[in-house]
């Protein structure tokens, strides 16, 4: 046998004549529970005869015998014979049974409308195998037996988290999703009827039992919503108001996200949002009441009441008491009340959008949930943006007190008590005021400092300098959000009026300029600006621009004399000089190819500062150190650290912040690299449209996208669309870096590859040996860059049958290439694999041979 499965058999519906109730027995917990099936099998016969005897529902129908109400284990129904009793549900007895012929496997039988399950196929729904006739008339189906436990016990056997349950949970809202987009409502959601299996390593939650499961677009039988005496379907500590309500025939999917409301309530806090014993004492009418009419309690309050249990509710879920009441009334209740709302169009609208919203609230962001003010939906997304609550702190509480100990020694304290009060008010009134004016769905941080700036023009008159200091402060926060061009605004705003009242030289002035060039330019690429602002000022500024100018001997000379004013060199074991220098200079020995000293000063900053697990602060620097990785062959290391950095990116910045973009870049290169073409296109047509939108027009990191592009394009010879965006790249390239820079160099080497493609081999080799000058006089020749071109014109010259030109220009990049990337490294062995073929092409098999024997 290898499949496992459960059968049940459609039954008449079987009352509980305590309480009228059908379906109220999970079963897994028939000790716990009253039920008319509550016995061993060898009870049965009496207990089913007396069921019959008992309903009202066919009185005018012959007492049937138990021959022909209930098959015995070794009896059989079609190809299935009946092996035991694995339990039973209100509308039936669940067997496990065997399938007989070539194929053996053992299932369970259930009763239910079989033509709807035959519908669903969703890994987190129990499959149906087969389904048939009784000799008896009696409708049934064949389905998966699931080996598992119900998903609460699950959960509190294995102490999963709060974290982990709500991800096993998300799994169920799939599998129900399922089935509604199916047609298909279950109408009784509940622990028992949701077992949890392991599968390998996972473990998989399967919904099971949809016997009572009613069609939306059309009944599948005309028993379906009630029962012929009117009884309720479902389970009454689950069961939602509509479905309570007998008179209510508008039952849809909603009722099942209520059910799961309740479900979730239960792994969330231990305990149900009705107490059974309270609710199914005074009979149906009492239990239906209280399931319309009385809401249930947060599950913190439920949880608080439970005494010395509520210690062991949080000890399987790993925390203590304290910490889980917390962390439910934080916000996370908050799901499951929604979920249970009386009202049904209150409720989620889906199952799948019950499950998004558990994402809003494992990520930090807003919750469907949550309460509807902006000022909730404006808290989380500070919440989710740390670094902005630095910004806004700056806008809401440094401006106060910058100005108030500016002004302290000046102006007297009541003065600047006056002035601190002028700007409370506008930070109130116009900066958090403009959330209670924002329309559903704008509540964003960038909403609220366009307000304040707005509303700036008009206010301050009298005490410009608080105007000044405000718009440096928002044009700070425009930064941090990636809004450079509104981040210019305000610095520029800013230093007109400290130019006006303090001077050109007040450090005020220059602190502006220095934050515009920072803020604004450097995100801009406006590189031949910051070189103006930071012109007779040697500093790392300065510094820093040489270097995004590609003059890396300036940008590398500079930065080593500012280390030398802390008293340290580059190899020195401790840096008293701060991280950023360190870093900056980091950034231009791997451009220049200085590998190993790149790495040094890398690996000394993330020691001393950690900042590799911080890229939302630090994109730049980890993206350039990952762009190291990749040219040094270290493909695996690279992608890792940029994966980690671009799923933390994604979260806190978003996916058009310049460190995504440039993260994304990098990332595309190396999959060029490894020949996983697909895999960039992807990526560079995601990206290319928000650079394109999101920056100006020649921007340099756009112009980086528009030349990967074209290389995937050359790669895929699509040489027209190749040729168009090479000339875009090169041309902006051009323009805004400049002839000599190692990235115009770059797309002239990149363009002769193209034309040598495209056998066009004079104006491919003018563009090579223009761009192998360039590489050498800019980079050195045994920089990497520089042997690739090497490399490249060895192969324009072989293609053409110019084995003297090809032979030393390869034997020259070999030689280079293991000396700075080692013998292992790609780019060496193609070298070697090429240098190999032209042996093998000027007929000298033992040139060729030698060769191939150095091969690693």
């Amino acid at each position: 046998s290898h499949d496992i499965a459960a059968v049940r058999c459609e039954e008449k519906a079987f009352l509980d004549r305590k309480t009228g109730l059908i379906n109220d027995i999970p079963v897994r917990q028939m000790k716990d529970e009253t039920s008319i099936f509550g016995a061993k099998p060898e009870r049965l016969d009496r207990l089913v005869f007396e069921a019959l005897q008992d309903s009202e529902a066919e009185e005018s129908a012959p007492t049937a015998s138990l021959g022909a109400v209930l098959e015995r284990p070794g009896g059989q129904i079609g190809r299935y014979k009946l092996l035991s009793v694995l339990g039973e549900g209100g509308m039936g007895i669940v067997y496990l049974a065997e399938q007989e012929g070539q194929i053996k496997r053992r299932v369970a039988r259930f009763e239910t409308e079989r033509q709807a399950l035959a519908l669903l196929d969703h890994p987190n729904i129990a499959q149906v195998y087969d389904a048939g006739t009784t000799e008896s008339g009696r409708p049934y189906f064949v389905m998966e037996h699931v080996r598992g436990s119900p998903i609460t016990e699950h959960c509190d056997r294995h102490k999963l988290s709060i974290e982990d349950r709500l991800i096993l949970f998300q799994e169920v809202c799939a599998g129900l999703q399922h089935a509604h987009q199916k047609g298909i409502i279950h109408r009784d959601i509940k622990p028992s009827n949701i077992l949890v299996s392991a599968g390998g390593d996972k473990a998989i939650p399967k919904i099971i039992d949809f016997g009572v499961a009613k069609a939306i677009a059309a009944p599948l039988t005309e028993r379906t919503l009630f029962t012929e005496d009117s009884q309720l379907l479902g389970t009454p500590e689950y069961m939602s108001p509509e479905q309570a309500d007998m008179a209510n025939e508008d039952i849809d999917t909603r009722s099942d996200i209520y059910s799961l409301g309740a479900l979730l309530y239960v792994l969330l806090a231990g305990v149900m949002p009705f107490d059974s014993d309270t609710l199914r004492t005074g009979g149906i009418d009492h239990i239906r009441r209280i399931i319309r009419e009385t809401d249930p309690k947060t599950p913190s309050t439920r949880l608080s009441k439970l005494g010395e249990e509520a210690k062991k509710v949080a000890e399987n879920r790993r925390t203590e008491i304290g910490t889980l009441a917390k962390h439910l009334r934080k916000e996370l209740e908050w799901i499951p009340l929604k979920a249970m709302r009386k009202d049904c169009s209150e409720r989620y609208r889906s199952a799948s959008e019950l499950a998004d919203d558990i994402d809003n609230f494992l990520n930090g962001a807003a919750l469907i949930a949550g309460p509807p003010s902006n000022m909730y939906r404006l808290k989380k997304l500070i919440s989710r943006h740390k670094a902005l609550v630095t910004g806004l702190a700056a806008v809401l509480a440094v401006l106060i007190a910058g100005v108030v100990v500016s002004t302290i020694f000046a102006i007297g304290q009541a003065r600047a008590r006056s002035e601190a009060q002028l700007i409370t008010d506008f930070l109130m009134n116009d900066v958090l005021g403009s959330a209670d004016r924002v329309k559903v769905g704008e509540a964003t941080i960038s909403y609220m400092l366009d307000a304040a700036s707005d509303s700036l023009e008009n206010k301050f008159d009298e005490r410009p300098l608080i105007k000044a200091s405000i718009h440096e402060k928002l044009g700070l926060v425009y930064g941090e959000i990636g809004d450079s061009r509104k981040a210019e605004q305000n610095y520029l705003r800013a230093i007109e009026i400290y130019r006006q009242y303090l001077g050109d030289e007040h450090p005020d002035t220059l602190r502006a300029w220095d934050r515009i060039a920072w803020e604004a330019y450097q995100d801009q690429g406006r590189y031949h600006d910051m070189e103006r602002i930071w012109a007779g000022r040697p500093g790392n500024g300065l510094a820093a621009t040489y270097y995004y100018l590609g003059k890396y001997k300036e940008a590398a000379s500079l930065f080593e004399k500012i280390l030398e004013r802390y008293g340290d060199k580059p190899g020195s074991e401790n840096f008293r000089a701060p991280g950023y220098v360190v870093k900056n200079l980091a950034n231009v020995y791997a451009d220049q190819g200085r590998y190993d000293e790149a790495e040094q000063l890398f690996r000394k900053t993330i020691q001393a500062t950690g900042w590799d697990a911080n890229p939302r602060d630090n994109g730049r620097y980890i993206a350039k150190l990952a762009n190291m990785y990749r040219e040094q062959g270290q493909y695996s290391k690279a992608e890792s650290l940029l994966n980690r950095t671009l799923e933390t990116l994604r979260q806190e910045r978003g996916d058009e912040h310049i460190f995504t973009l440039m993260s994304i870049q990098v990332l595309a290169r190396l999959y060029i690299d490894q020949g996983r073409y697909e895999e960039a296109e992807t990526l560079l047509n995601e990206a290319l449209p928000i650079a394109r939108r999101r920056f100006r027009k020649n921007h340099e990191l756009t112009l980086c996208f528009v030349n990967s592009c074209a290389v995937l394009d050359t790669i895929h010879k699509r040489y027209e669309q190749a040729a168009k965006l090479f000339d875009e790249a090169l041309k902006g390239r051009q323009l805004e870096l400049g002839d000599d820079h190692p990235e115009t160099l770059e797309t002239i080497n990149d363009l002769g590859i193209l034309y040598r493609q495209q056998k066009h081999y004079e104006r491919a080799e003018k563009l090579l040996i223009e761009a192998l000058e360039g590489r050498q006089n800019e980079l050195g020749p045994d920089h990497p860059h520089t042997l690739e071109t090497i490399h490249e014109l060895a192969i324009l010259y072989k293609e053409q049958g110019d084995y003297s030109k090809a032979e030393p220009l390869f034997l020259q990049a070999i030689k280079g290439r293991r000396l700075k990337l080692g013998d292992k490294h790609p780019h060496t062995i193609e070298s070697l694999n090429n240098l190999i073929a032209l042996y093998k092409a000027w007929n000298k098999p033992e040139e060729a041979e030698q060769w191939r024997a150095k091969l690693p």
